[in-house]
């Protein structure tokens, strides 16, 4: 993989699909779209690692940062549409799962940043649960760290 596609941090990568970082987000992932998931992929994480935690999120956003997409627990090296055994928390629009980007129209384009951490122990949650419940319990358990983003602006119809 060129470092011309992805952030690095330490030996650990992130990539959003075949996105370059900073590219624009395709419209099928976003409110405009089909608000699909995208394939998020990671490799080279810390031998000791057993899980990760995805957070997905707007640093652009009017308000806050606004959260898109939280999965923790996560065994496989990637995720998506369709992924299986994955515990997944509240999104800022209030659902449980992945929530497409959707800047208000007359906004410059935002950034969409996805950041994976390598955990050497699995967090002691069930459920859906919020950002700020992982964020506290991942502390010392974090031994690898990852991230890379996209851009989306909405264009008016």
């Amino acid at each position: 993989m060129s470092l011309m596609t992805l952030f690095l941090w330490g030996q650990m990568w992130v990539k959003i699909g075949d996105y370059s970082p900073g590219a624009e987000i395709g419209i099928e992932h976003t409110c405009d779209g089909g608000d699909i998931p995208p394939l998020i992929q990671w490799g080279n994480s810390p031998k000791e690692t057993q899980v990760y935690v995805l957070r997905l999120y707007d640093p652009d956003a009017p308000a806050d940062t606004f959260i898109h997409w939280i999965a923790y627990n996560i065994k496989n090296s990637q995720i998506g549409r369709g992924s299986r055994d994955v515990q997944e928390g509240y999104n800022d629009f209030g659902k449980v799962g992945y929530g497409g980007p959707c800047p208000p129209v007359r906004d410059s384009p935002h950034r969409y940043v996805a950041e994976v951490y390598a955990l050497k122990k699995p967090l002691p949650l069930n459920g859906a649960v919020s950002w700020e419940k992982i964020r506290s319990l991942m502390g010392d358990k974090v031994i690898g760290h990852a991230q890379t983003f996209v851009t989306y602006k909405r264009h008016k119809r």
